[in-house]
């Protein structure tokens, strides 16, 4: 049997949800402008039973993803491959390498730092040098593919699109922050400085994490659980836009953040965002100062991150309008109609340049 034709190879890890909303956007988007498009996933089973170190589950979905491509390419003939991550890249033949795309939220070199990560960064750079175009998350392609990353190959940013509800003036007093990996979101930090900042008559709302497991996380640090703390655990993603809608902040304690997608969906809502400078291409991080640099925390510690919730909460309505509007604006250009026009724009005419 002949293999099937196809414009768009996507090779996509689907690991996390945050990917598997992207790469499914993407698709769609590659559809809508007349191209067709086929997507190969692994369920990664190797890779579950080898995660005990960052190295062995990156090179782990690395030949996972290398044997599903290889299975694809058996039964389907692309124009173009596009791989979602750079993970994906790490282990794959050069041969599938030249003239293809690839997208990512955050390099190796940047969420895996250190000399114990050396391995990944040596395959990522040498996967990137024989690509054709990097395709990171986001609006600037410089702040999150430096030069020095990207060899001979273009790059240009694409954003994961935010939905932007209507805004709403009633607020309710709480906050609201999400632990859906209470390690990396910083749990502990975020529940610390509530308790340290003790906003009377208000809650603040922990969805992605049930109330047993986070409970559990606290007592293993040490972090008494304070007044007026709510476990809303797991939500489907449209109760949680909701509740972030009718808060009055969202509190982020990262450790690292790649993107960034709920932080730019509450200010989008609305809520004013009360954040930690978290490593990584952050990409809410920057707007944020640019609204109200006093609800940015001076540093990633308890007491600074305290000292942020306070001046949010004290925070007068006409600035929060404000805050608010100007928000939208910011986070304006996140948007499918954006995706699309950089899609058909900048990256057809290099992927598919005979197609195009």
């Amino acid at each position: 049997m002949n293999p099937e034709q196809v414009d768009v190879l996507l090779v996509s890890p689907g690991t996390t949800a945050g990917w598997r909303r992207a790469d499914a956007e993407l698709a769609d988007v590659l559809r809508e402008l007349g191209l067709s498009v086929s997507v190969v996933h692994s369920d990664m089973r190797l890779a579950r039973h080898l995660r005990r170190t960052m190295q062995l589950t990156d090179l782990a979905e690395a030949a996972a993803m290398r044997w599903a491509l290889s299975r694809a390419l058996r039964r389907t003939d692309p124009h173009a491959i596009l791989y979602s991550t750079t993970q994906a890249t790490m282990l794959q033949p050069a041969a599938r390498l030249r003239g293809a795309a690839v997208r990512f939220d955050a390099l190796a070199a940047v969420n895996r730092p250190g000399r114990a990560n050396a391995l990944q960064h040596l395959l990522e750079r040498r996967a990137l040098a024989r690509a054709a175009i990097l395709l990171p998350w986001g609006l600037d392609p410089a702040r999150r593919a430096p030069a020095d990353a990207r060899g001979d190959a273009r790059a240009v940013a694409l954003p994961v699109s935010i939905e932007m509800p209507a805004p709403s003036a009633a607020r309710e007093p709480l906050a609201v922050t999400y632990a859906g990996n209470p390690d990396k979101k910083g749990l502990e930090l975020a529940v610390e400085a509530w308790r340290l900042a003790a906003p009377e008559d208000r809650r603040l709302v922990v969805t992605g994490i049930e109330a047993a497991a986070g409970r559990a996380y606290l007592r293993a640090r040490r972090v008494r659980e304070p007044a007026g703390l709510e476990w809303a655990g797991m939500l489907p993603q449209a109760e949680h836009r909701a509740l972030v809608a009718r808060a009055e902040a969202y509190v982020s304690a990262s450790r690292i953040e790649e993107y960034g997608v709920a932080q730019l969906e509450a200010l989008a809502g609305g809520a004013l965002l009360v954040t930690t400078p978290a490593r990584g291409p952050y990409e809410a991080l920057s707007l944020a100062q640019r609204l109200e640099p006093g609800l940015v925390a001076a540093e990633r510690s308890a007491p600074a991150l305290a000292d942020a919730l306070r001046a949010a909460l004290v925070l007068p309505e006409p600035a929060r309008a404000a805050y608010r509007e100007h928000a939208r604006e910011l986070v304006s250009p996140y948007s499918r109609a954006e995706l699309r026009r950089r899609l058909e724009r900048d990256v057809l005419p290099v992927l598919l340049p005979v197609s195009v």
